[in-house]
């Protein structure tokens, strides 16, 4: 594969051909110049050193793969396969020469890639005979190169898309992801690199969604044209091909914004699962992450536990509107082995992947629920499509509404189907629920049916509501027990002490009772008794059953419902939990040091920073108690917020620092500090 002989001229016929051996002149055999010391920066082989003649043709005859060789014998041998490939075969690339020429630069980069000059050289050279050939080739959409490192959108995808445009057709799917890949103007963020086949196939199939059979590209007047610019000094300028027939897309912009702004949609998509790869790579796979992951690759990329979840749940539910299965049970399905309860993250984690197979659960921590714990019972029921994955200020409040007044429902020992109605249907009407939130909290209810209900932690609560407030709570309970139009002996009981936590008298349960029942709302005006004997008295029945409650009229407790919208707002502060996870410090820190301090009256729990939504504000509350944090920590604590994706959740609330006073509040990796002008701008 070179060039021997005397007198040939370089291509520009200025000089000799650098590359060509001429056996006349003289070589120092004995004296290699093995380290190029006597080499030029543009060796020509008939002005080279005798010593330098001997050391290349010593690295010839030696088969040209000595790693240690000079790099100048690898250029000198390199013109001559530029000079058969451009010149020689210039017009006919389809020669069988051609491929062993081509292994042959392949097999020189394999040793001398290193060297950037002849990379660069080689590389390029490759490609633009690649170009060539491929012009009257049949080509396929190119698949990505992660070593890819050319700022030039490669060959065959500039000719594949230009000759869909020039004949006028639709750019398919995959055409257009090797278009986005390779351009040179796309910065494709982290979640497309490090979850490169997830990413691509969502972009197939949501290019499809939104553009069917593909763009339709208008035709740009520019033609595609291939430059290479030798290694050899024998050259004049460059080597130039012009494809006349064939239009050069990468001078169109149009289709490049829509294809980026896809990608934009696509990255987003799966950047919380990126995260999660990112920084627990070995949770891939597991439960966790496929939870992560967006609806549409799941069928793919779900892979067993989400086969086996589906088929699970599909079994169980079997056209049932809910069913109640023991939670231990669920768990066992989704995490197969576990033994250790759940946390708070994992039970957002379940949930989410229980709603990607369209089933829901209950109790759901992403709705205000306690995470559930081993022993318990869950409900399952099927998820209306375009269910929301997060509760809306009308579910909150309804969910608290039927919570609390299911204590004093299901004080008889059961809650009866009238008054599962009454609450779900005065929760519909007053609240404006929407279908999928109408089903999951008639999930609700069975599940609060499941278990022993409580009042524990409402007290602290309930002694900050004005007399009036707590007078309409207790007001509305009495309505909701007498639901069924029977107040039991039990639910008296049961309202007595509710009366009594709510700093009510509890003797007025028994007259609001008996008033549902009369219709007595007060005194009456009386006039005096004219004394006259109308009947006798019977004599008493031994035997005769005794009322064993108040039956009352449910039209009359209809109308006493008029008020309870406003009802419900309170329920939901008096009913929420008290182990709150805004307040509660990481795990291992002191209590005392950890703890957000309260502003103005109220309690930690209710802060709302600007611009962050509760569970952000809540994160940013719980770092103001220290000016450093253990990165750990903060990701215990995040997770316990449901903000399983730590950095994430630090772009949200710096992102509200940087709106109110220009600067982040979180800074640095590990550990975290907070800078304390942005703190004191936020609060």
């Amino acid at each position: 594969m070179f060039y021997v002989g005397s007198g040939a001229s370089s291509v520009d016929g200025q000089q000799i051909e650098p590359c060509l051996i001429d056996p006349r002149l003289p070589v120092a055999w004995k004296r290699p110049d093995l380290a190029g010391s006597t080499m030029g920066y543009w060796p020509s082989y008939d002005r080279l050193d005798k010593r330098a003649r001997a050391a290349y043709l010593r690295w010839l005859m030696e088969g040209r793969r000595s790693g240690s060789a000079y790099i100048g014998y690898v250029f000198l041998f390199f013109y001559g396969l530029e000079r058969r490939l451009l010149i020689d075969h210039g017009a006919g690339l389809d020669h069988p020469e051609v491929a062993m020429l081509v292994d042959e630069i392949e097999g020189l980069l394999g040793v001398y890639g290193d060297n950037r000059s002849f990379s660069g050289y080689a590389g390029s050279l490759l490609e633009f005979v690649e170009a060539l050939r491929s012009v009257n080739a049949d080509l396929q959409p190119v698949l990505w190169d992660p070593d890819h490192g050319s700022w030039e959108v490669p060959a065959a995808v500039r000719i594949g898309v230009g000759k869909l445009v020039a004949e006028g057709a639709r750019l398919p799917a995959e055409w257009a992801l090797s278009y986005l890949r390779y351009h040179p103007e796309v910065y494709l963020r982290t979640a497309a690199v490090r979850c490169l086949s997830e990413f691509d196939e969502l972009f197939v199939m949501r290019y499809r969604s939104r553009f069917g059979d593909g763009i339709k590209v208008r035709k740009p007047a520019k033609t595609l044209e291939f430059v290479y610019r030798p290694a050899s000094g024998g050259f004049v300028g460059s080597a130039t091909r012009k494809v006349k027939d064939i239009p050069d897309i990468t001078s169109v912009v149009g289709p490049l914004n829509k294809l980026k702004d896809l990608a934009e949609e696509c990255t987003d998509e799966l950047d919380s699962y990126s995260r999660l790869l990112g920084r627990r790579p070995a949770e891939a796979g597991t439960a966790a992450a496929i939870a992560l992951l967006p609806d549409d690759l799941l069928a793919g990329h779900g892979g067993p536990v989400f086969e086996g979840m589906r088929s699970w749940t599909m079994q169980m539910l079997a056209g049932k509107v809910s069913v109640v299965v023991p939670l231990d049970e669920v768990v066992r399905e989704w995490s197969p082995g576990r033994t250790e309860k759940l946390a708070k993250r994992d039970a957002v984690s379940l949930a989410s992947l229980l709603g990607k197979i369209g089933v829901g659960i209950e109790p759901d921590v992403r709705f205000g629920a306690s995470t559930p714990k081993p022993g318990s019972d869950a409900v399952l029921f099927p998820l209306p499509e375009e269910a929301a994955a997060a509760p809306s200020p009308e579910y909150t409040a309804a969910m608290s509404l039927v919570h609390l007044t299911a204590v004093v429902a299901a004080a008889d020992g059961l809650i009866s189907p009238a008054e599962q109605q009454h609450l779900a249907a005065h929760a519909e009407q007053v609240l404006g629920l929407d279908a999928a939130e109408r089903v999951r909290l008639e999930a609700h209810l069975e599940f609060l049916a499941t278990g022993k209900l409580g009042m524990a932690g409402t007290k602290r609560r309930v002694e900050a509501l004005p007399a009036e407030e707590r007078a309409a709570v207790g007001r509305f309970l009495i309505d909701v027990a007498a639901a069924d139009g029977v107040v039991s002996p039990e639910e008296i009981s049961t309202l007595t002490k509710v009366f009594g936590h709510l700093s009510l008298d509890e003797a007025d349960v028994y007259r609001q009772v008996h008033a549902l029942g009369t219709g007595e709302t007060g005194p009456v005006t009386v006039r005096k008794a004219q004394p006259a004997t109308r009947w006798a008295v019977p004599e008493p029945v031994a035997d005769a059953p005794q009322p064993a409650a108040v039956v009352l009229d449910p039209a009359k407790v209809k109308a006493r419902l008029a008020e309870t919208a406003r009802v419900t707002a309170l329920l939901t502060d008096i009913f929420a939990e008290d182990d709150d996870p805004a307040t509660a410090p990481p795990p291992g820190r002191d209590t005392e040091a950890s703890a957000p301090e309260p502003l103005g009256d109220g309690p930690a729990v209710a802060l709302r920073i600007d611009g962050l939504d509760s569970a952000h504000s809540a994160l940013a509350a719980a770092l103001t108690g220290r000016q450093e944090w253990n990165r750990s920590d903060i990701e215990e604590l995040a997770h316990s917020l449901g903000l399983p994706l730590l950095e994430g959740a630090f772009d949200v609330i710096n992102e509200a620092a940087i709106d109110a006073c220009g600067e982040p509040l979180v800074e640095g990796d590990d550990p975290v500090g907070l800078n304390a002008y942005a703190l004191e701008e936020l609060l």
